[in-house]
């Protein structure tokens, strides 16, 4: 990739993945229901017009805007973004509703690649491009897309990352897109080392969404009204032949998908690439008589490493 002049950076997806505490979609278990990061639970709790005060309870926690105020202004909306041309195939995102004009986009991710994250940011750009008219004139749509993540990163031990577009000095230049990463793994290692006291209301909730254990997911949220009655259906849907037929199906695909090594691939072809670019920019970097510590510190390669180049 072509870099700006005299620029020293490190992209997100240039850190190793951190694979301890990592969620698999697998067979459930008696006093179990099924994960939200599942794509058929997703669908059945989340995609669903008579469901959404779940949704909003979960946005409510990170949006600023109270809970009824946000149940009577959100709308479900197509899920399906806008075609570049006409001869593309139709893509959609997994969940999109509109609020006060502002359109919320929320992704499941159970793939680290960067293929993915990298669709995910096209999504987000596409439904920005989605033009609101306001009287005579058109206006872009602001667009807040939360990537909750079966992954996570070494290095980064945030829960959630935001990202804006802004300079150096801090200084937006749009509030129209925002790009929230919602890290599973490092909520599951909070949980596992610190105990349930040390979550907030957010951590709660996204917990309890995602843990199948159900009384687990009862302590976590008790005493919220709406969270209760979503672990209660989500405990009724799961008990139904036709969703217990499609998690199957899923479960099946993953764990092939995990035999095949598949994912596994894909990130070991990723780390190649990462390696030989960071080894491009500490050559860059020698050329121009920066000291080895220096260059060691801003790629992550050992000294040595760089010695040898």
């Amino acid at each position: 990739m072509v870099k700006l002049r005299g620029e020293i950076y490190q992209e997100l997806y240039e850190l190793e993945r951190d694979k301890d505490q990592v969620f698999s979609i697998k067979e459930l278990n008696k006093g179990e229901k099924a994960s939200l990061l599942s794509d058929i639970m997703f669908k059945s709790m989340f995609q669903n017009d008579e469901r959404i005060r779940y949704s909003c309870r979960l946005l409510s926690h990170l949006l600023d805007m109270e809970y009824k105020e946000l149940l009577s202004k959100i709308k479900l909306v197509k899920n399906d973004v806008n075609k570049k041309y006409n001869t593309d195939k139709n893509e959609r995102c997994d969940y999109v509703a509109e609020i006060d004009g502002s359109i919320i986009n929320i992704e499941i991710n159970n793939n680290s690649s960067v293929t993915t994250m990298e669709r995910n940011l096209e999504y987000a750009s596409r439904l920005y491009a989605k033009k609101t008219k306001v009287g005579t004139k058109y206006r872009y749509t602001q667009t807040i897309q939360f990537n909750i993540n079966n992954f996570a990163f070494k290095g980064n031990e945030d829960i959630i990352d935001i990202y804006y577009m802004q300079n150096k000095r801090l200084i937006k230049l749009t509030s129209k897109i925002i790009i929230v990463n919602i890290y599973v793994p490092k909520l599951r290692q909070k949980y596992y080392n610190e105990g349930i006291d040390s979550l907030n209301e957010l951590e709660r909730c996204i917990l309890a969404l995602i843990e199948p254990n159900i009384k687990l997911s009862e302590e976590l949220i008790m005493g919220d009204k709406v969270m209760e009655d979503y672990v209660k259906e989500a405990v009724e849907v799961c008990s139904e032949e036709s969703f217990g037929e499609s998690y199957d199906k899923e479960v099946a695909l993953q764990e092939q998908a995990r035999n095949d090594g598949y994912e596994e691939g894909i990130e070991k072809g990723i780390e190649e690439g990462i390696l030989s670019s960071k080894k491009e920019i500490a050559l860059s970097m020698l050329k121009k008589n920066i000291d080895v510590n220096t260059i060691s510190d801003c790629t992550g390669l050992s000294t040595e490493e760089i010695n040898n180049l």
